[in-house]
């Protein structure tokens, strides 16, 4: 009986540690960096693509602190080295150099956004221009569309004229969208519209702030309905009053998943 206590005893406490490295090994690989919007910008030498060891050094460091769990976002730019396309092709290789240092230091494949590359021709301060900027982001992480898998959802937002007042039934549309991301890494891009709707002198710059007026208000209810402010993290706002007619269309807003 006593040796039957013991084995049972045994079982129990080797379960119990399993449990518990289980717990351990399944823990996010996610610092301070990570916990808020941060960002750290490389720098290059002139026509080169290459990051200097001074600058990997620096950026090791702030991928510590961010965590190997981290989401980040990466954006590249050359200044005029050389002819545009030139240029162009070695803003492409500092991009990619800096995604591959990522993940070198153990950041997933699925956490590095690389978005976009730039001629920045008309920068003042040429050595900033010279440069990959990493952002971290915090929370949610990377685009889902690309590394979910998931499929392209929007909500289309139509209002009245002058009115950033979004009806009952888009409301229960916006919900009912933020329903099906709240469980996942998804972040949500909006863009919102404004015609010709209000003239004068200042018509551009009186409809702009109704667009992010309309924006604000989307905002408002995802974030009610429990998306964190985090993942809403690309706002476009557009007047398009002097090329289109001040029709429904054009009164639009759209919340989609990147």
């Amino acid at each position: 009986m006593k040796k039957s206590f013991i084995l049972v005893l045994a079982f129990i406490s080797a379960v119990a540690s399993t449990v518990t490295f289980s717990a351990v090994a399944q823990e996010r690989d996610v610092g301070p960096n990570c916990t808020q919007w941060n960002s750290y910008r490389v720098l290059f030498k002139k026509g080169d693509g290459k990051i200097a060891e001074d600058s990997a050094n620096a950026l090791k460091a702030f991928i510590k602190d961010a965590g190997k769990d981290c989401g980040y976002r990466l954006y590249a730019t050359a200044s005029k080295e050389g002819g545009y396309d030139k240029a162009d092709g070695i803003a492409g290789r500092r991009l990619d150099a800096t995604s591959d240092f990522l993940k070198v230091q153990g950041v997933k494949p699925e956490m590095v956004l690389a978005l976009s590359h730039w001629v920045d021709d008309s920068a003042t301060n040429t050595n900033t221009a010279r440069s990959a900027i990493v952002y971290t982001l915090p929370k949610q992480g990377i685009s889902c569309r690309q590394y979910e898998r998931r499929a392209a959802a929007q909500v289309h937002l139509f209002f009245d004229s002058q009115s950033s007042v979004i009806s009952s039934r888009i409301k229960n549309d916006l919900e009912k969208f933020a329903a099906s991301i709240k469980d996942s890494r998804c972040n949500v891009e909006l863009t919102a519209l404004a015609a010709k709707e209000f003239k004068g002198a200042n018509a551009a710059k009186t409809n702009k702030a109704l667009a992010r007026q309309r924006a604000k208000a989307i905002v408002d209810i995802l974030t009610a309905a429990g998306i964190d402010g985090d993942r809403l993290i690309d706002t476009n706002v557009e007047y398009v009053g002097d090329s289109k007619p001040n029709v429904a269309r054009n009164r639009l807003a759209i919340a989609s998943l990147m």
